[in-house]
């Protein structure tokens, strides 16, 4: 497969390079023609990313759809924390989970893994037709895991994700288009509107990233993790 490895040292551009939180800042600051320039001109990947993400997301979607917005905003906002990507014996084909905090109510209830997800690397998608790498969509057509009150809500305010990889501080840093749409029986998703987001998200697997989330982006929640990662035979 040609593209980069995502430990390749010149994906990492250190002091002042991109971070999550600084991508999260744009989208806050509506600085949407950028990040549209840099989904646009991401970097071709060799294979999907494995392990904990940190992540950070802001909201899109207006107030001609308050309702979801703030339905939700508690997924993508304060109680999200990134995701969880599985080892896979296939690198473009994988499934994961979200770092979700477990009570909507309770501020200082853990982060769990939980709305699952599957996962491809694709070269081409309907939903990004301007990319010009790779991509990684996920797909949420079955989020359910236990009956987690988020997993019951994107049980029926259904959602897609598609993601680029592009350099950052720490390396590759992921950034990301989120669409309200429907799945049908067979998991195909059908966008409600293509060119409308719900919201624009932002991931890094790299260790550095994990550590600069707990160390200054953290509440001191606890986290159960999962040790070890479930393995995907496909």
């Amino acid at each position: 497969m040609a593209g980069f490895d995502h430990d390749d040292p010149s994906l990492r551009t250190g002091v002042g390079g991109l971070t999550v939180w600084a991508l999260r800042e744009m989208a806050r600051g509506k600085q949407f023609d950028e990040l549209d320039e840099l989904f646009n001109n991401g970097l071709s990947m060799n294979g999907l990313p494995v392990g904990y993400a940190a992540g950070a997301a802001a909201r899109v979607l207006g107030a001609d759809e308050q309702t979801i917005a703030d339905a939700l905003d508690g997924l993508t906002g304060k109680n999200w924390r990134g995701k969880i990507f599985f080892p896979s014996n296939d690198r473009r084909i994988s499934k994961g989970r979200n770092r979700i905090r477990k009570s909507l109510l309770l501020p200082h209830s853990p982060i769990v893994p939980m709305v699952k997800f599957d996962t491809r690397l694709l070269d081409s998608h309907p939903l990004a037709p301007e990319a010009k790498s790779n991509l990684v969509i996920l797909n949420y057509a079955d989020p359910q895991t236990r009956p987690y009150l988020q997993e019951l809500l994107l049980s029926r305010v259904q959602v897609y994700d598609v993601m680029v990889a592009v350099r950052g501080k720490y390396g590759p840093v992921f950034v990301g288009k989120t669409w309200l749409g429907k799945y049908d029986k067979n998991g195909e998703f059908t966008a409600r509107d293509p060119d409308k987001l719900l919201a624009w998200y932002f991931l890094d697997f790299n260790d550095d990233a994990f550590r600069e989330q707990r160390e200054s982006h953290w509440e001191g929640s606890d986290e159960d993790f999962l040790d070890p990662l479930p393995h995907v035979d496909n």
